[in-house]
């Protein structure tokens, strides 16, 4: 069951993600880089302040749940936490903007700007409280009560997106768009929760609660920041065209990103229950093959994507978004850091390390600010879009050997090297095929570029099946993901089954 619910996470995400760059492609070539640019900093705006409506308590409510606590009382105290947190976030939020507006007198771009952040500031609370059935799924493991409404919303929202573009409208209905569409997914996610009941609130379950999200802060501020200071910066140091640039490299290269969330969520439930357990094999052998898988899979794609982003941009969005080539290129490589990185930081949450992964992550915070300060800082190097996607790859890199070296200490039984020759492959690959690539389409042309996707990935799979590193075990993991009828068995199995509050 696990590896359905691996590959529905897998899967899911990648058509979401898929339809979302097929659409932007489609807005960011009508209405432009600055469109696009001021929705990516109004969405970011807001979320600079999301770690506060969080504030560790959704990892908490996962340990606890994974634990074998009662779920009623884990739901009814973790949402009457949230509900006081949820507030705060929506109050902190709307006092900066309006104290850099009317008080410190920070100049936005355009009138526009300020409308799109207060109706994404209304989105993002609204969609804080879906956070109480979706950790609790979350902590079940229910993969596809997690996916199926954001892959729901998401069809609606790209639906909407095109009818408002193609009418003429711009950001800000573009802006409504995604907040209608987080509305209409509230009755499909009551239902899916309808079998979940509210317990009584316990007291002493809110200092278990505290107890663990207090070391999380960090953890959530630090993950919160790297994704949205970038764009925020970018916006406040240049302009909206800029970061219009940097968030359509990100839109594609992002498709990685969403992997690593999903298997985040699935992973350290899993691994909480079988470290309370002492079940450390069971860890070792899940990490081993989620990076076996992403090193097969994944890797080859992201080295594909990251050699060939110049004409995907090119083909996809045309000239005018020239300067989002090496974006892409840089996003790519380190979003899939951040995969390969994930089930590390589980061990370490997993076994009960929130202060050391506190202390990880603040280190990571002051890293990611002044990497960016000096890469994007007009008075700096001013490298702008390019230096934003520069400092991501840092950030990611030290939290990629960080959670690695720090997991191996506390596990000792992990091989954190065991893979070390799939990633010098990685490296050489890339070398190889980013010289031949850049050399021949020179001397080709189109024809060269149009059939190099089959040169690359037919030599790289040819090499795997040569050096023996590939598996049928390998190839049918592959296709079960386009096993329809397991997948199907999964999710009706899963939706429904009743929730339940047993001890």
């Amino acid at each position: 069951m696990l590896t359905q619910k691996l590959i529905l996470s897998y899967s899911s995400k990648i058509f979401v993600q898929f339809i979302q760059i097929a659409v932007s492609i489609v807005i960011a070539r009508i209405a432009g880089p600055t469109v696009f640019g001021t929705l990516a900093f109004g969405l970011a705006y807001v979320s600079m302040f999301q770690f506060i409506a969080e504030l560790g308590l959704g990892a908490a409510h996962l340990k606890l749940i994974s634990e074998g606590r009662n779920i009623g009382k884990c739901i009814s105290t973790y949402a009457r936490l949230k509900l006081i947190t949820i507030g705060l976030y929506f109050i902190v939020t709307l006092c900066f903007f309006l104290s850099q507006k009317y008080i410190f007198g920070v100049h936005f771009e355009s009138i526009t700007h300020q409308y799109v952040i207060v109706i994404f500031l209304i989105m993002v609370t609204i969609q804080s409280f879906y956070m109480i059935p979706n950790m609790t799924f979350a902590a079940k493991t229910e993969q596809a009560k997690q996916d199926i409404p954001k892959l729901i919303r998401t069809l609606v929202f790209q639906i909407l997106r095109i009818i408002v573009i193609v009418l003429g409208f711009r950001a800000l209905a573009l802006a409504f768009c995604n907040l209608i569409s987080s509305i209409l997914i509230l009755p499909m996610i009551l239902y899916l929760f309808k079998d979940y009941h509210f317990g009584g609130y316990d007291k002493e379950l809110v200092k278990e609660y505290i107890k663990i999200a207090l070391p999380m802060i960090v953890l959530g501020l630090s993950v919160t920041l790297v994704r949205t200071l970038d764009k925020v910066l970018l916006q406040f140091f240049t302009n909206s065209e800029q970061v219009g640039y940097y968030a359509a490299g990100f839109r594609i290269g992002g498709l990685i990103l969403l992997i690593a969330s999903g298997v985040g969520m699935l992973f350290f439930p899993l691994f909480s229950q079988a470290i309370s357990k002492g079940n450390y094999d069971f860890v070792k052998s899940k990490i081993e093959k989620f990076e076996r898988f992403s090193l097969l899979f994944i890797m080859p794609a992201v080295i594909f994507l990251a050699i060939y982003s110049d004409s995907i941009v090119l083909f996809s969005l045309g000239e005018k978004y020239i300067p989002s080539i090496k974006i892409l290129s840089i996003i790519t490589v380190s979003m899939f850091i951040t995969v390969i990185s994930i089930p590390y930081g589980n061990v370490i949450t997993g076994m009960g390390f929130f202060k050391l992964t506190a202390k990880i992550n603040l280190i990571n915070i002051i890293l990611f600010i002044i990497s960016l300060l000096i890469l994007i800082h007009p008075d700096l190097l001013n490298l702008k879009a390019i230096g934003a996607s520069i400092a991501i790859l840092i950030s990611n890199l030290f939290l990629g050997l960080a959670y690695r070296l720090y997991a191996k200490q506390k596990l000792k039984i992990l091989e954190i090297a065991k893979n070390f020759n799939f990633f010098f492959f990685g490296v050489t690959n890339f070398v190889i095929f980013y010289f031949l690539y850049n050399h021949l389409r020179l001397m080709w042309g189109l024809p060269f570029r149009l059939s190099f996707p089959f040169i690359y990935f037919i030599l790289t799979y040819s090499t795997f099946t040569l050096f023996k590193w590939i598996k049928k075990e390998d190839w049918k993991m592959l296709l079960s993901i386009v096993d329809v009828k397991a997948m199907k068995e999964y999710v009706g199995s899963e939706i429904k089954l009743r929730g339940n509050n047993d001890d």
